[in-house]
Formats: C-alpha cells, sequence, structure tokens
C-alpha cells in the first residue's frame, strides 16, 4: 500500500483547482499558477488523451505530465494507492515513485516538483498528474541530433556514460532512448535522464540481459537510422568490455534481437525480472 501521507509530507503545499488536487513541495509563482489552471481547464476536454507539455517562464518553471486511467479496477487502485496483483502499481504511480527514488539517489535528472490527481464524480482519480522542473536549458535527444547528425558517436558514448551513471545509483531504466535524454544547449554538463515511468530503483538481478537489452533498444529507438550496425556494435564492444561482470552469451541473446524487433513495455519489465527477451 502507497502511504499518501508520506509523499504528502514531502510535498506539503496544496493547489486545487476544481476536481484536480495537485501536492508541491513549494508554492507555485503568479504564472505557474496560472498556466496550472490553464491546464487543468484544457484536461476537461482531453480526458482520454496522455500529454506532456512546459508550463511556465516563472522563476521555477515546470513541465507535466498526464496520464488518464482508462480502467476502473486501475482508478481503484490509483485512488488507494494498491498495487496490481504482480506487487507493481499502475503507470502513474510507479513513475511517480521511481522518479521520487531516483531523486533521492541524486540521479542526473530533472527534480521532482510536484503530483496530483484529477477524481471523477464518484471520488476516484481520473488521471494523474507529475510535475517536475523544467530543463529550459536542455534539448531533446532527437532533437539534437537532427541538428548534430555528424556528432552522433559522441552522443552515443555521452549517452553510454548516463547509462552508467544510472546503473551505478541502481536505477535500471527500461526505456532509455534519444527521446528520453536531455542535452545541455551550452555547458559541457553532464547529459539527463526522464521518463522514470518503466523503471526499477534497484540493481537488476539479471544485469547482463538486462543491459544487452537497453544498448539494443537504444539502437532500435531511432538511432539506426544515423549509425551503421557494425559502428553501432564497435562502440557497445568497446563499452561492455570495461564493465565487470558481463556474461556476454547472456547480453548477447538480449542485445541482438532487441536491436531490430520492438519490445513492450510490459515485456521490457521480463527481461528484468526474468533476463528472458520477449519480442513481437
Amino acid at each position: 500500500m502507497l502511504s499518501s501521507k508520506k509523499l504528502q509530507s514531502d510535498y506539503p503545499i496544496t493547489f486545487v483547482s476544481g476536481n484536480t488536487t495537485l501536492h508541491l513541495c513549494q508554492p507555485p509563482s503568479v504564472e505557474a499558477q496560472q498556466a496550472l489552471e490553464q491546464l487543468i481547464k484544457k484536461r476537461k476536454a482531453n480526458k482520454l488523451t496522455r500529454a506532456s507539455a512546459p508550463l511556465s517562464s516563472g522563476p521555477r518553471p515546470l513541465f507535466a505530465k498526464v496520464q488518464p486511467l482508462d480502467t476502473f479496477k486501475a482508478k481503484v487502485r490509483v485512488t488507494l494507492g494498491k498495487p496490481q496483483r504482480n506487487g507493481r502499481f499502475d503507470w502513474p504511480l510507479e513513475e511517480l515513485l521511481n522518479t521520487r527514488e531516483a531523486q533521492r539517489r541524486g540521479a542526473p535528472m530533472p527534480a521532482l516538483e510536484g503530483y496530483g490527481y484529477t477524481r471523477d464524480r464518484l471520488g476516484l482519480t481520473r488521471e494523474y498528474f507529475i510535475l517536475t522542473r523544467l530543463l529550459d536549458e536542455h534539448i531533446e535527444g532527437m532533437r539534437w541530433l537532427k541538428h548534430n547528425p555528424d556528432k552522433v558517436v559522441t552522443f552515443i558514448l555521452n549517452a553510454f556514460e548516463l547509462l552508467g551513471s544510472l546503473s551505478r545509483k541502481n536505477i535500471t531504466h527500461m526505456d532509455f532512448w534519444a527521446g528520453n535524454i536531455m542535452i545541455p544547449k551550452k555547458s559541457q554538463k553532464p547529459l539527463q535522464a526522464i521518463d522514470f515511468e518503466n523503471c526499477f530503483a534497484e540493481p537488476p538481478p539479471h544485469f547482463s540481459a538486462t543491459l544487452g537489452f537497453q544498448l539494443g533498444f537504444f539502437y532500435h529507438r531511432e538511432i539506426y537510422k544515423l549509425i551503421t550496425e557494425a559502428d553501432y556494435d564497435h562502440l557497445v564492444d568497446q563499452y561492455i568490455q570495461a564493465l565487470p561482470g558481463v556474461s556476454r552469451k547472456q547480453f548477447d541473446e538480449a542485445y541482438h534481437p532487441s536491436k531490430h524487433e520492438h519490445v513492450g513495455r510490459k515485456e521490457r519489465r521480463e527481461v528484468f525480472l526474468s533476463g528472458k527477451l520477449i519480442t513481437g
């Protein structure tokens, strides 16, 4: 059972607009309040769609991610803070808990500024909000690559370092691709990771297979358009040779198929839990 009291103690500022309640770590600026109210108003007309958007340009600009809950059972579980039968929470709560824990461990990521929910007429959670600091001095990885296709090798090597940084914090990101990487526009600071929905805040029980999937998935999601497979394999070989304890057999069994086949988000969890890759 998820303790809502514990969460609210970390985010003590309550912002209410209609049937939506948000819990924030700091009082929102006037600009942020206006942006939040506008977002909530828009959500009334788009109840069934996911949304991600920057909110304001005030002193603490925010980025909001809103996820609707599409089944009655999911609404009940999220409202009560109860996990599914497999012990995991529904995706919005998973993302909130993973993001909070990754921040606590000092992972390279935008700060979690708050969370919240909209209730329906029965008092059940209809949609969930996650609010992070807007990385307004960063650019999303795919956009950066469109402007810098000749620097794809540098991007890949920096992405591998980011993945290693997360791993050293025992954060296993199972949706690690260029679109979930943020690059500083001007400085030489390290990259940052976003979107911790499909993530585990623990070391993988099958490290080699999980790493093989992560690096294969990274190639499959867009990078294959910018580099030959042989050149990417060479970069991967160099990277894993410097890592202790990698079983090449287990790594390859996940790495090679995940470079070319779709792996759903539930199947990615199975890679982490069992070391088995299910594609299709």
